[in-house]
C-alpha cells in the first residue's frame, strides 16, 4: 500500500479524453508558469491525497507535507517518510523502523514527485481549459497525445491570483481516480541539500535495506 501511495504522489502527483486537436496557448502558458515558479526555488506544501479504486470499490486517504528543491524532495507522512537527493532515495517506514535505499529511474521518479509528473506530461499532452468554470481558479485539462495511455484525463486547478497549483486530479481509463489537494503553499524556503538525505543517526536501531 505504501508503494501505491508513493506511486500516486506523482501520478497524481502530474496530467485526457479524445477530441482535442491542439493545445490552448494561454492554458499552456499557465502550466509553464507554474513549473517555472517551482523549478527555480525550493517550496513546501501540505497535501491531501485521495485515491478511489473503482473496480474494488475502495477509497483511501492520506496527508502530509512535501518539500521540493529542483529534482530533490522530502515527503513526510504519518506512516512513511521519503528523501531523494537527486540520485538516491530513502523510504522509511516508522512502524518497522526500516529504510529502503534505491536509485530510482527517471520513470520511477515521475511516479513520486507530482511536479515531475506535471512536467513530464506537459510535453506529451494537449492542454486545454476545462468546460468547468470558476471565478477563483483556472481549470485546465491535459489530454494525452498517445491514445494507448493508461491515463484518461488529468485536471489541474491553479489559483488565478497567485498562479499556485492547488489541486491535481488524475482519472485512469478503468475509472480509478487520484486527487491531490495542496494547501499552505510556501515558496522561496531555505533548505540545504542535506535536508533531502536520510540521516540514520536520528533513528536508533534502524534497519537499512540497501536495494541499489
Amino acid at each position: 500500500m505504501t508503494k501505491r501511495i508513493i506511486y500516486s504522489l506523482s501520478v497524481i502527483l502530474f496530467f485526457f479524453q479524445t477530441g482535442f486537436a491542439q493545445s490552448d496557448s494561454q492554458a499552456d502558458k499557465i502550466v509553464s508558469d507554474v513549473l517555472n515558479s517551482v523549478n527555480t526555488t525550493a517550496f513546501k506544501t501540505n497535501f491531501k491525497l485521495d485515491i478511489r479504486d473503482k473496480a474494488n470499490n475502495q477509497n483511501q486517504s492520506t496527508s502530509g507535507t512535501i518539500t521540493i528543491k529542483g529534482s530533490k524532495f522530502y515527503i513526510d507522512m504519518m506512516d512513511m517518510k521519503a528523501w531523494y537527493n537527486g540520485k538516491t532515495q530513502w523510504a522509511f517506514i516508522p512502524q518497522n523502523n526500516e529504510v529502503s535505499i534505491t536509485e530510482p529511474t527517471e520513470k520511477e521518479l515521475s511516479e513520486t514527485n507530482p511536479i515531475a509528473i506535471l512536467s513530464g506530461f506537459k510535453t506529451k499532452s494537449f492542454i486545454r481549459f476545462s468546460k468547468k468554470k470558476s471565478n477563483e481558479y483556472y481549470i485546465i485539462e491535459m489530454i494525452p497525445k498517445v491514445k494507448t495511455s493508461d491515463i484518461l484525463n488529468i485536471e489541474i486547478q491553479v489559483n488565478k491570483n497567485t498562479h499556485i497549483l492547488v489541486s491535481l486530479k488524475l482519472t485512469a481509463k478503468k475509472g480509478n481516480t487520484t486527487l491531490l489537494t495542496l494547501n499552505n503553499f510556501q515558496k522561496n524556503i531555505k533548505v540545504t541539500d542535506n535536508y533531502f538525505v536520510f540521516n540514520a543517526s536520528k533513528y536508533t536501531g534502524v534497519i537499512e535495506n540497501d536495494l541499489r
